[in-house]
């Protein structure tokens, strides 16, 4: 029986350790093809300044976060730009706020919201109509909390000549406890994990007969910050093509992708800024309406939430409690490898928390962020089988 306990401890270890290679291997290559935004100066098309660019913003409840963002948009350096909002039943002011701010700019255009037909998502159905009052040529879907860089939207401009839609991962700010603990977690799985090399290209491994099968796998965006020209949002069928995708930015990703439009994807550090949650409340309920949507099935769940138990917490606790380690007849080959599995996972903490300056202190606290999301994964499943749906800002999600 010690034999088979032992055996175990060596294989799980081994295979954390594996994992954190990879994952450390794949992190370095993203940071190579997830970069800033580009700021060299590039050969602009002239005839492309005379074109309107439209921002659209959904805003539910805003009125804490919609003037920091408007004033923003007014002070890009880029023009002509439109700023769309459409109020989606706010019952905070933010209606009242933005027709204020739309009287004294004419480039703000304020819109309320129809009432949402029920096999729509609020915000998709929000977008979808931003989109209808949109006379742009590019149409970039902006969440009301996020705000930008005077130069952003001129230099993201720019990158059209290259792509189709560009997608930024903002640089999240970061206030209370948790916020701290748990954004982080977001982009430490996308840059982990997420393959970016083949976003607009076939993997040198993959056959070629598979590949357009499953080339949608390759892709993800965030509806933070999301541009797209407008032929080819219209052509995929625009928000009405994911009307009732929870997470309708990844859906949006996968159509683009499968159309053979080329994404283009930055993070946003020193240039898109946002700040999603403000306290442990606002994280758990924020989380808990789109966790479960980025997996297939309840199956693929489980699993991943399986690897990252033993690849994140078990490590952690054979370097931390040695009696652990006493199960195992090679204990210093435990320790070691536990030791190194850790220090990776560190590592990728600190550098990230040095790119987007988050404090380098919750860098060492990775494993209460798995441990957070293990729990919440827990609660969301126990709703599933109940069939309880969650809710965000006062309607139901499935």
């Amino acid at each position: 029986m010690m034999a088979i306990i032992s055996d175990w401890i060596l294989f799980l270890v081994s295979f954390a350790l594996a994992f954190q290679v990879f994952t450390l291997i794949n992190y370095l290559r993203n940071r190579y093809y997830i970069t800033a935004i580009p700021k060299e100066n590039q050969k602009k098309d002239d005839s492309s300044t005379s074109s309107i660019i439209s921002v659209c913003i959904p805003a539910r409840n805003e009125a804490h976060n919609i003037e920091k963002t408007i004033d923003s948009l007014l002070k890009q350096t880029r023009a002509p730009l439109e700023i769309l909002v459409l109020d989606d039943q706010s019952t905070d002011g933010t209606l009242a706020l933005v027709q204020e701010i739309a009287q004294n700019h004419a480039t703000v255009n304020v819109f309320i919201g129809k009432e949402k037909p029920t096999q729509w998502l609020g915000k998709n159905w929000a977008c979808h109509q931003l989109s209808q009052h949109a006379k742009g040529s590019v149409l970039l879907f902006l969440d009301a909390d996020v705000w930008l860089s005077t130069h952003t939207i001129d230099l993201i401009e720019r990158q059209f000549q290259h792509f189709d839609a560009i997608t930024v991962w903002p640089q999240q700010i970061l206030g209370s406890f948790f916020e701290h603990l748990v954004v982080p977690g977001v982009y430490y799985s996308l840059l982990t994990l997420f393959p970016a090399a083949y976003i607009n290209q076939k993997p040198r491994w993959l056959p070629k007969g598979i590949y357009p099968y499953i080339k949608h796998l390759f892709t993800a965006a965030n509806g933070q910050f999301l541009a797209i020209k407008k032929t080819p949002y219209h052509e995929i069928g625009g928000h009405q093509s994911v009307k009732s995708e929870v997470v309708d930015d990844m859906a949006l990703a996968k159509n683009l992708t499968l159309a053979d439009f080329r994404l283009g994807m930055f993070h946003g550090a020193h240039t898109v800024y946002c700040r999603m949650y403000k306290n442990a409340k606002e994280v758990w309920e924020g989380f808990s309406k789109n966790f479960m949507s980025g997996f297939p099935n309840s199956i693929v769940f489980i699993m991943m939430a399986m690897v990252h138990i033993i690849c994140f917490i078990f490590p952690f606790l054979f370097v931390f409690i040695p009696a652990l380690r006493l199960h195992s007849t090679a204990p210093d080959c435990v320790l070691y490898a536990s030791v190194v599995s850790v220090a990776i996972f560190t590592f990728i903490r600190i550098h990230l928390s040095t790119v987007f300056k988050w404090k380098q202190s919750f860098s060492f606290f990775h494993v209460g962020t798995v441990l957070w999301f293990q729990i919440l994964g827990i609660v969301l499943l126990w709703k599933r089988i109940i069939g309880k749906k969650n809710r965000w800002k006062g309607r139901e999600i499935s």
